[in-house]
């Protein structure tokens, strides 16, 4: 991801945990320099380093600088130390934009001093004097629009945050769909296991029914057995 767009995100950062002060996603430390983040019930390096865009490649050496060395032990809570890169990049475009604007302030001086000295005799020296300052008048002029820019990254930031927070809502609510189905399908097996047991109840019910008619059977047919031999013997 391009350094421009790291930026942009961690500034959007910045600007929710500014307006969440209830509940700071992270705290700033060393003059904005280092983000310290709190673990959070779940939270894992790679979840961590993902939400603060630092490459897959960086998580080793981000374990390493917090004294990690087992990823599966931290608990929740566990105060992680990340560099501000967006503020370190911030500052070295600010300080690069002073010295050139201190510079082009230094040309456009000495060129309108070289121009006064000279402004007859030499019309060379009136042409740099025009170029240093028009060179000055742009820095100024990217100088006062540089706040909107701001207010332009800090609105694209919070549209993102949204995005984020409407991402994790719906995966929130898979997890839950996901448990109840499961919870569903557990109480539909247990359902099923106790069906078949009573109609397997039933069935030896059954049987030991048909059992009891057979020796009834049995019982009711044998005293008719001597009558009938008696009957024939008196025949």
């Amino acid at each position: 991801m391009p350094r421009k767009y790291s930026t942009i995100i961690v500034l959007a950062l910045a600007a929710a945990a500014t307006v969440a002060r209830a509940e700071p996603l992270f705290e700033l430390e060393d003059g904005g320099k280092t983000f310290v983040y709190r673990a959070r019930p779940g939270d894992h390096p790679g979840r961590v380093a993902e939400m603060f865009n630092i490459p897959a490649d960086d998580v080793p050496a981000l374990l390493r600088s917090n004294g990690i060395k087992d990823p599966t032990q931290i608990g929740s809570g566990f105060a992680y130390r990340i560099p501000n890169q967006a503020a370190a990049e911030l500052s070295e475009q600010l300080d690069a934009l002073r010295s050139e604007r201190d510079r082009l302030a230094k040309d456009a001086a000495a060129a309108t001093t070289r121009a006064d000295e000279a402004a007859r005799a030499a019309t060379a020296d009136r042409e740099a004097a025009t170029a240093a300052t028009a060179r000055a008048d742009r820095s100024q002029r990217l100088e006062s629009l540089w706040p909107y820019m701001q207010a332009a990254l800090v609105l694209f930031g919070i549209i993102a945050l949204a995005a984020i927070a409407i991402v994790r809502t719906s995966m929130r609510r898979q997890h839950q769909a996901e448990r109840y189905a499961k919870t569903l399908a557990t109480e539909l097996e247990d359902r099923r296991k106790a069906s078949m047991a009573e109609r397997q109840e039933s069935g030896r019910h059954v049987l030991d029914l048909e059992q009891r008619i057979r020796t009834l059977e049995t019982q009711l047919a044998a005293p008719r057995r001597p009558a009938t031999t008696t009957t024939s013997r008196a025949t």
